[in-house]
C-alpha cells in the first residue's frame, strides 16, 4: 500500500535534521533572544519550555550556525558521569580523547592548549549547549558551573518545564542563571503555518487546502499547540489517509472529516475512546 499520503505522513516523523526547521515567530524570537544572550559577557544562561515545544530542533539550528565562527560542545542526551562527560567535551573541542579523568585534569590540559594557542592567536570561546540539563546530576552541575566561572566557556543550559521539574529547574538554577528564556506552545497562528511549511517545503502544499478553520480549532484544542503531539496527529492523520485512499477513497473528501481527526487523535493517545 503506498499513495501520496504514505509519503506525507512521513514528513511528520521528528527528526533533528534543520533542513526540516520551521521558522515560527515564537522560534524566531527565542533563537535571537539566545545569540544575544550569547553576545554578551553572561556565563550561564537558561533555556526552557515545555516537552515538545521544539527545543531540541532550536538547539541544532544554534549549533549549526554558531559553529561557524565559534567552537561549540552540544550534548543532546545528559551525561551522568564526570569524567566521560569531560572527556566527551574534551574530544569535542580537539576532535581526539587525552588523559581526562574529571572536571581538574580537563582545565589543566585546557589551559596549556591556552599557553600553546598564545603566539598564534586568541582560541574561539567555547559554548556548551546542554539539552537535557535538569537530569545532571547536582554535582556535575557544580563543576560544569566551575567551568562557567572561569570565563572561558559559556553554557546555555536547556531544561523541561513541568509541573513536577519546574520548580525544581527554577530553584536549583535561578541563584546561577544570569538570563532565561522561554519557548513557549504554537499559537494557532503558528500552527496553521507549521503544517502550511512542512507540507511546501516537500511539495505537497496543494494538501493543505484540505484544512478548514474548524479544522485547524480541533487540531489545535487536541494539542495545544504543542509540537510534538501536533507531528503525532498529523502522522496519524495521514497514516489513515493512507488507508481510505488505498480501501475506500470515497472517505477522503475536499476538506478532513472531524470523526477522522478524532480517530487519529484517539490512536495517537491525545483523547480516550
Amino acid at each position: 500500500m503506498s499513495n501520496n499520503y504514505t509519503a506525507i505522513k512521513d514528513i511528520f516523523i521528528e527528526t533533528d535534521d534543520v533542513k526540516d526547521f520551521v521558522n515560527l515567530d515564537k522560534s524566531t524570537l527565542a533563537y535571537h533572544k539566545i545569540l544575544s544572550a550569547l553576545q554578551k559577557p553572561l556565563k550561564l544562561i537558561l533555556f526552557y519550555g515545555k516537552p515538545g515545544t521544539g527545543k531540541t530542533f532550536l538547539l541544532c539550528k544554534i549549533k549549526e550556525d554558531l559553529e561557524k565562527k565559534l567552537d561549540v560542545v552540544f550534548f543532546p542526551q545528559p551525561f551522568f558521569d564526570e569524567k566521560e562527560f569531560f572527556s566527551e567535551m574534551y574530544f569535542q573541542i580537539f576532535g581526539q580523547y587525552g588523559d581526562v579523568d574529571g572536571y581538574e585534569s580537563f582545565i589543566r590540559l585546557y589551559r596549556d592548549y591556552l599557553v600553546d594557542k598564545k603566539d598564534s592567536g586568541s582560541p574561539k570561546q567555547v559554548v556548551i549547549l546542554l539539552d537535557e540539563a535538569q537530569l545532571y546530576p547536582p554535582n556535575l552541575i557544580e563543576k560544569i558551573r566551575f567551568l562557567a566561572d572561569t570565563r572561558l566557556f559559556k553554557i546555555l543550559f536547556t531544561v523541561h518545564k513541568t509541573d513536577e521539574e519546574d520548580t525544581l529547574a527554577k530553584d536549583y538554577f535561578k541563584t546561577r542563571i544570569w538570563s532565561s528564556i522561554e519557548l513557549p506552545n504554537s499559537t494557532l497562528n503558528e500552527l496553521k503555518l507549521y503544517i502550511e511549511k512542512k507540507l511546501m517545503f516537500h511539495n505537497f502544499h496543494q494538501y493543505y487546502y484540505m484544512y478548514n478553520d474548524e479544522n485547524f480549532n480541533i487540531i489545535y484544542h487536541l494539542t495545544d499547540g504543542n509540537l510534538r503531539n501536533l507531528n503525532k496527529l498529523l502522522f496519524k492523520i495521514y497514516e489513515l489517509c493512507e488507508y481510505y485512499e488505498e480501501n475506500k477513497p470515497t472517505e477522503i473528501g475536499a476538506t478532513l472529516n472531524q470523526k477522522l481527526i478524532e480517530m487519529a487523535a484517539i490512536s495517537a493517545g491525545l483523547i480516550d475512546a
